[in-house]
């Protein structure tokens, strides 16, 4: 195989999954350098599921020094620094999104489960998050992972206590979009109310199969119906303003009959919804 040029080798190495990359990686150098340098076109690492809980008790694991690199700009420096002393969260939930100033600090665990692997138990992996950050080396810690995890791919991605803040996004990445990858989309929430946990699944989670929202009691199986351009008038205004609009469709799963399309109103050039809306209509044959 070492005779073959770089476009069979990757044909080859195509055909494998994440596990048995890792092994060839192992074997020779050669094979090293080939699947880091093209492992974005090669097979994903998958998690079963991923899921942002609070209080979630697990046995901890001591990491090597000097085992992430650290390093940064200047610029990034005085960046970070800005978003320490602006309490800029890594992630929100329903309490700071209704109380601004919360000067908790809680810690949140980003959870992933591997699935069975060649028949052994699942296993838990857990990325520890203190709300808001206090050091520099705290934010190159998140940053360093979420770089990782965008390389990943999950079958199951759940919001429902907490999400990954848009803000901090934006930050590390900036311009680069940052994109996580999943089958499965699900999201609870117990109120209705504008939340930014929809700016997060849009923006910034590739969602290969359906979405499933759980919205006030109702559980509702949605899919992306279209994105466009265009004027829109809230009921409760007088004038139209220009918006991109996403819309998507949905059927209650104990109820196909119940269609119901819900809309995000994002103004021109931001990132952040201004409206969410849920309108009903009649199923049509």
């Amino acid at each position: 195989m070492n005779l073959l040029p770089v476009e069979s080798k990757l044909d080859i190495l195509k055909c494998l999954n994440f596990y048995q990359l890792n092994n060839f990686q192992l074997s020779n150098r050669h094979f090293c350098e080939v699947i880091v340098k093209y492992n974005k076109e090669l097979a994903r690492k998958v998690f079963c599921s991923v899921e942002l809980v609070a209080n979630y008790v697990c046995k901890e694991l001591e990491c090597a020094p000097n085992e992430l690199d650290l390093d940064l700009s200047e610029e990034d420096k005085l960046k970070y620094q800005a978003a320490i002393q602006e309490r800029i969260p890594f992630y929100l939930d329903h309490k700071n999104e209704s109380d601004a100033d919360d000067k908790t600090n809680e810690i949140g665990n980003l959870l992933f489960e591997s699935g069975e692997i060649n028949g052994t138990s699942p296993k838990f992996l857990r990325l520890q998050l203190q709300q808001y950050p206090q050091t520099i080396e705290e934010v190159l810690v998140f940053r360093f992972w979420l770089e990782k995890l965008s390389h990943c791919f999950t079958e199951n991605f759940k919001v429902e206590q907490g999400y990954i803040n848009p803000d901090i996004l934006e930050l590390f990445f900036g311009d680069s979009p940052f994109k996580l990858h999943t089958k499965y989309f699900y999201l609870v929430h117990k109120e209705f109310s504008f939340s930014r946990e929809y700016d997060f699944m849009y923006h910034h989670v590739v969602i290969h199969g359906y979405r499933g929202f759980y919205l006030i009691g109702r559980k509702m199986h949605g899919e992306l119906l279209k994105e466009e351009e265009r004027y829109f008038q809230m009921l409760d205004e007088d004038d139209e303003e220009f918006y991109k609009i996403v819309e998507y469709e949905m059927f209650a799963i104990d109820n196909p009959q119940e269609h119901k399309i819900m809309y995000l109103c994002f103004p021109i050039g931001s990132k952040k919804a201004r409206i969410l809306g849920i309108r009903c209509y009649d199923f049509l044959h």
